[in-house]
């Protein structure tokens, strides 16, 4: 079944070159959208406005990881985002301002563009700050085909999978920046970017880096009819290399791919609101550079989703083997990051978790977040010697909860 799946998972990477690494869109507004995105859309009627706006998230999340996979943090603080906002024509709209995150307690922060405070490592840090310059520009070329330049719509706004995309990122990591290209319509959404992460000059002591990938949603039928099908290609390639620098590390490009398809029930009742299955075929690739340990793998994801009232909850059921996230949590990788050297052999995972989210007003809104990993399977071996460890994930049970507050309100200046 595995080397199927590996076949498989190699006609989903030609699809997604296709696609230009394709991601998906969520077809039920789902109240975390409230929490974790930003409209991405342009409003006509907002020509020659002048705004002031304000983005935040505020939040303080506990992740107790008890098992060999991850070692568990907490991450207390917020991002802010103060920016002004103009539409000089009825299809352009600018955006200008800066960017910062602080974690309480913190005395240094990253000096360059990052993924993850859990996964950075200290070295090459500013003291006391972390702000950035935001700047973008977002064109409508066409009632269906939108661009966007320096800052884009990242994180949530690309729908990928949790085994593509951890959504801790919502709070951790910067803004991403670069290009993209939006395609909306009736029976086709399509998202695609490149999101630039560190830049390098001539004869530099480090590699550029950028990430390049896409999200594509195809919808059998309305998304509002009482029963939804969609389908969903996705994909994610992270490429470190460069020719003007003088580093000695090979260039290297790591990708993830999803191909899959969903139903959902629309109820649209007062406490049940829809409910959404969906299963996806995930893999791993290293085209190119000294591969780590794998230089392929595959993964399958079944999850579903509830929603009820202000709460989602959702479960989930994962399996793979020889998986390597790329910016999806390490509880969907055959890699531990805690102990070294250690890897895991086909491991499963079972995901249980439950939002509530309150919207407060316009751009005001409040959630909470508590989530269980539990592994069912999978033996744990030393990636040098092959002896097999006596217990594969020590406690089975990881728990995280968390909750945040988001604030966006705007404010208008001036008419012009």
């Amino acid at each position: 079944m595995w080397k199927v799946g590996i076949r498989l998972f190699n006609i989903c990477l030609v699809c997604c070159a296709v696609f230009f690494l394709s991601g998906r869109e969520e077809l039920c507004a789902q109240l975390t959208d409230l929490l974790y995105r930003s409209d991405s859309h342009i409003d006509t009627l907002r020509k020659g406005q002048l705004s002031l706006e304000i983005d935040n998230i505020s939040f303080f999340k506990n992740n107790e990881f008890s098992s060999t996979v991850q070692k568990g943090y907490t991450l207390p603080g917020f991002w802010l985002q103060l920016k002004t906002s103009y539409y000089p024509l009825t299809n352009l709209k600018l955006e200008g301002g800066v960017h910062s995150i602080w974690f309480w307690g913190s005395t240094r922060y990253p000096a360059f563009a990052y993924k993850g405070i859990s996964t950075w490592n200290g070295q090459d840090y500013a003291r006391n700050v972390h702000v950035l310059p935001y700047f973008k520009a977002h064109i409508a070329l066409s009632e269906h085909v939108d661009i966007v330049l320096g800052d884009i719509y990242g994180n949530s706004n690309h729908h990928l999978i949790e085994p593509l995309y951890n959504p801790e990122l919502n709070l951790t990591s910067d803004p991403e920046t670069g290009l993209q290209l939006l395609y909306r319509s009736k029976w086709l959404h399509f998202d695609t970017w490149v999101d630039w992460m560190t830049y390098i000059y001539n004869l530099d002591t480090k590699q550029e880096s950028f990430v390049a990938g896409a999200s594509a949603c195809f919808m059998a039928n309305s998304p509002k009819s009482p029963f939804h099908v969609y389908f969903q290609l996705q994909g994610l390639a992270h490429h470190k290399g460069g020719e003007i620098d003088i580093t000695d590390e090979d260039v290297q490009t790591v990708a993830n791919g999803a191909a899959g398809a969903g139903v959902t029930w629309n109820s649209n009742r007062k406490v049940l609101r829809f409910i959404n299955a969906e299963f996806d075929l995930a893999g791993y690739n290293f085209p190119k550079g000294r591969a780590y340990t794998f230089d392929k793998g595959v993964g399958f994801y079944t999850r579903l989703t509830v929603q009820l009232s202000n709460f989602n909850v959702r479960t989930s059921y994962w399996s793979c083997r020889n998986f390597m996230p790329v910016f999806g949590s390490a509880f969907y990788g055959s890699i531990s990051t805690k102990e070294k050297d250690m890897l895991y052999e086909d491991p499963a995972l079972l995901y249980v978790g439950a939002d509530y989210i309150h919207p407060l007003s316009k751009g005001f809104a409040f959630g909470m977040k508590a989530e269980a990993y539990c592994y069912l399977s999978g033996k744990m071996y030393n990636r040098n010697t092959g002896i097999y460890a006596p217990s594969a994930f020590g406690n089975n049970a990881s728990y995280s909860i968390g909750v945040c507050l988001r604030i966006n309100p705007s404010f208008l200046l001036k008419q012009y």
